[in-house]
């Protein structure tokens, strides 16, 4: 059907609206042309059409709303062919009008639908390289300000379109703008290696110092750096922050940058002196009225020098970023949740079992996830009120192998490395008192004592490590957790106790050399011809729609 006789449509409806005031008469030829051009096919759409009829506007100019009875108006022919995508199912089989009872599709949202089918169009016609990254710039843009239409945008194609430019177009712009992409429309390549390696941090603040000096051990006994280890990162609170500094970069002029253990264990050390220096007088004070006794306001303008202010989804356009989430407690609804803040998203037909967000800023999530108790204040997001993860799951290894298991389904899991943030043997009079204490015959606890007993169940991270150290192959998974010589707190800020940590650390290294080595031959385990072969053809299959 050529451009003019799309508008001799128009014109059509405007002569019958003139010649008779029947709005019955009206209403049957608006439906009648309405479901003929929602039968024609897509093919038929040209740029010349989409400028014709303006897709900004839900109705065109001479159309107006009538206030009461039914609806008369006719939708511009854009709008009415896109919502016959949106509503296909009951389109394809009803043989009259829809009853409107069914009409569950308002104009706004078909609207929306219309815009996306419009990005892809000027997407898979663009020539140029700028015209193709504006075009996915523009998707970007829209698939974050309306994130209801990203099932609708994959099921019409948009994920095999964009794995059709990445191979086709090699713009380092393009390429970038594609991984934000596909990270929105919840799209994982094939891991590199022969399965999926998860790095999982523990919380305990400046303990997390202890993670750092075990990380250098496998960089060393690798030559690989920790992103290049490792496939996802999961931390909660100070792991939370560790795994952002590992895994993600920082902009240097034109070029990208990943900070090395050193430079995060000083700046680690040197954020917690800063922000952890407080008087007792000015602590108790401030734990009276804003119910933290550190700086709150210090804590996140340096989590924001630190981390960044990017948006945690465009992680996703460094090539070198593996996947990352923290976790972070939500406090103000029925029941305290696990919440996990992801620089991805899950595919479309899976739904993970914990709440979460991948939008927001990388500062934010760590903050949310760092928010302990009586330390700094709840952190407020959205609807949610954030306390630190730590309160509920202080070692968030499960989350993270329920995470990867959405991400990559079917995909083996080749190692697992879980880091505490250290322990102590009790001494020999301590562990007689403990003995002593638990023998005696009580009748009745106070209430303090069983909410402390509930506390520490939740956050037993040992108790987690026996789990997973049962239902996992002892070549796959590996837990790591050191004696310490003294427990620190987690905001510890003595210079000779914090060289005492370090030391902890080397002695604990020494006695686990062998089983660093196993560790350091099993994440660099590459994948075999056939293996990569079937990688390939996934891929393509996916591409081609198959």
């Amino acid at each position: 059907m050529s451009f003019n006789q799309w508008k001799l449509l128009n014109n059509l409806r405007d002569a019958v609206s003139k010649i008779t005031n029947d709005k019955s008469i009206q209403n049957t030829f608006s439906r009648d042309l309405l479901q003929l051009i929602q039968k024609l096919p897509p093919s038929l759409y040209s740029d010349s059409l989409v400028k014709y009829f303006d897709t900004r506007t839900v109705l065109s100019k001479d159309e107006t709303k009538p206030e009461t009875g039914e609806e008369s108006y006719l939708p511009s022919v854009f709008q009415g062919f896109k919502n016959k995508i949106a509503v296909k199912d009951e389109a394809k089989t009803a043989k009259a009008v829809v009853p409107k009872w069914r009409q569950t599709t308002s104009l706004a949202e078909t609207h929306i639908t219309s815009r996306t089918d419009q990005i892809l169009h000027f997407m898979e016609l663009a020539k140029t390289d700028d015209s193709i990254l504006r075009a996915i710039e523009e998707l970007i843009l829209h698939l974050k300000q309306y994130p209801e239409v990203k099932n609708k945008a994959v099921k019409v194609g948009a994920i095999r379109l964009l794995l059709f430019i990445r191979r086709k177009r090699k713009s380092v712009l393009i390429q970038s703008a594609i991984r934000e992409a596909l990270a929105i429309l919840g799209y994982a390549d094939p891991v590199p290696k022969k399965g999926i390696r998860i790095l999982s941090i523990d919380g305990g603040g400046i303990r997390g110092l202890l993670v750092l000096e075990m990380l250098k051990k496998l960089e060393e006994l690798t030559g690989k750096k920790t992103y290049e280890l490792f496939d996802f990162f999961c931390g909660v609170s100070t792991g939370a922050i560790l795994c952002f500094s590992i895994g993600m970069y920082i902009k240097i002029e034109l070029s990208v940058h990943h900070h090395t253990l050193d430079e995060i264990s000083e700046g680690y050390e040197r954020l917690s002196k800063e922000v952890f220096k407080q008087s007792s007088w000015r602590g108790t004070g401030s734990l009276v009225w804003s119910h933290s006794y550190y700086d709150t306001a210090l804590w996140e303008k340096k989590l924001r020098e630190h981390l960044g202010s990017a948006s945690l989804i465009s992680t996703a356009r460094n090539t070198n970023c593996p996947k990352l989430c923290a976790v972070s407690a939500v406090v103000n609804r029925e029941r305290v949740s696990a919440f996990v803040f992801r620089n991805y998203s899950l595919p479309w037909k899976f739904q993970s079992q914990y709440l979460g967000s991948s939008d927001c800023e990388i500062w934010q999530a760590a903050r949310a996830s760092a928010a302990a108790p009586t330390y700094f204040e709840e952190f407020k997001l959205g609807n949610f009120l954030h306390q630190d993860g730590g309160i509920l799951v202080n070692n968030p290894t499960a989350i993270a192998l329920h995470e990867v298991k959405l991400i990559w389904p079917n995909t083996p899991i080749q190692c697992v490395v879980s880091f505490g943030t250290g322990r102590t043997v009790p001494s020999p009079a301590e562990f007689a008192k403990q003995l002593e204490k638990e023998s005696s015959v009580s009748t009745s606890t106070s209430w303090a004592n069983k909410f402390y007993k509930i506390l520490d169940s939740a956050t037993d991270t040992e108790g987690v490590h026996t789990m997973l150290n049962d239902l996992l192959p002892g070549h796959v998974y590996y837990r790591f957790n050191p004696y310490l010589t003294e427990m620190l707190s987690m905001v510890e800020t003595d210079s000779q106790k914090l060289e005492q940590l370090r030391r902890d650390a080397i002695m604990y290294l020494r006695r686990n050399e062998d089983k660093f080595q196993e560790v350091a031959k099993v994440l660099v385990k590459e994948k075999n011809v056939v293996e990569r072969a079937k990688d390939y053809v996934k891929v393509q299959k996916e591409m081609l729609g198959f």
